[in-house]
């Protein structure tokens, strides 16, 4: 409703993770760079952890987009509150295969076929479960484990990555068996200032933005109050355009960010 008032072509902090916003940080780009290789090199295994709003569903949207470039399919599970069996076929839907048989055995089975299938076509295949700190049954975290063991002599047959919450290391740290195979990890930290002031100009000129929109106090007094987590500033930095349309202020300042803060 605002876009026509600021001169854009769309919303421009949506919380949505549509690749097109990335912010490319040097935490995130490394943080792409490290899941990249692990899955180019067949390293089995990766964690990605950040605090609650970091980007990590985002960063993963276009880590996918770019692998599938590359000829990789992908299974992303992004509720992981499963049974085991529930988890086996959610795989095996997102490579393309219902199934509903209640054998463990034969849903096993028919993953391994695929991965090999894929490996035979010069196909890698990723498998990533999105929140895995709320995984709560030890069968799931068996499967985990059992993932990694799809291997031929020389590689795996598949890359596992692991994305959650900081406590999510803890969990795995606890369980030697998946923790030895996850050979790389990456954590993502909240924005510092300066990134905060680009991440919301980034975001802006993608939207379309042809002039400044807020003040450098404004970006200043927005840092303070979400310290510098993208998704609390995409939720402050959509009130302001929201409210500042409203006013018909010609940019957001400072006393306009407070006033919605």
């Amino acid at each position: 409703m605002y876009e026509e008032f600021w001169g854009l072509k769309e919303k421009p902090f949506e919380n949505s993770p549509d690749p097109r916003y990335l912010f490319p940080a040097d935490e995130h780009q490394s943080a792409l760079e490290t899941l990249g290789y692990a899955v180019y090199e067949r390293k089995g295994g990766a964690l990605l952890t950040g605090d609650y709003g970091c980007g990590k569903t985002l960063l993963i949207r276009v880590l996918i987009r770019r692998l599938m470039d590359d000829g990789v399919e992908a299974a992303v599970v992004s509720y992981p509150r499963l049974t085991a069996l529930e988890f086996l076929r959610e795989i095996l839907y997102q490579l393309g295969v219902e199934e509903q048989t209640r054998s463990r055995q034969k849903l096993s089975r028919m993953v391994a076929e695929i991965l090999h299938d894929n490996v035979m076509a010069g196909k890698h295949t990723i498998v990533v479960v999105d929140e895995a700190q709320v995984v709560n049954r030890q069968a799931i975290l068996d499967e985990l484990r059992l993932l990694l063991n799809y291997q031929l002599n020389d590689r795996f047959l598949l890359t596992l990555i692991l994305v959650g919450q900081p406590e999510l290391r803890e969990r795995i740290a606890a369980l030697p068996q998946l923790e030895q195979r996850l050979a790389l990890r990456v954590h993502l930290h909240n924005l510092g200032p300066d990134e905060t002031r680009k991440y919301i100009s980034h975001r802006l000129v993608t939207a379309g933005a042809a002039r400044p929109i807020f003040t450098d106090a404004a970006i200043e007094t927005i840092y303070e109050h979400t310290y510098g987590c993208p998704r609390r500033i995409n939720n402050m930095a959509d009130l302001c355009l929201w409210r500042g349309f409203q006013r018909k202020r010609p940019q957001v300042d400072a006393e306009l960010v407070q006033a919605v803060a």
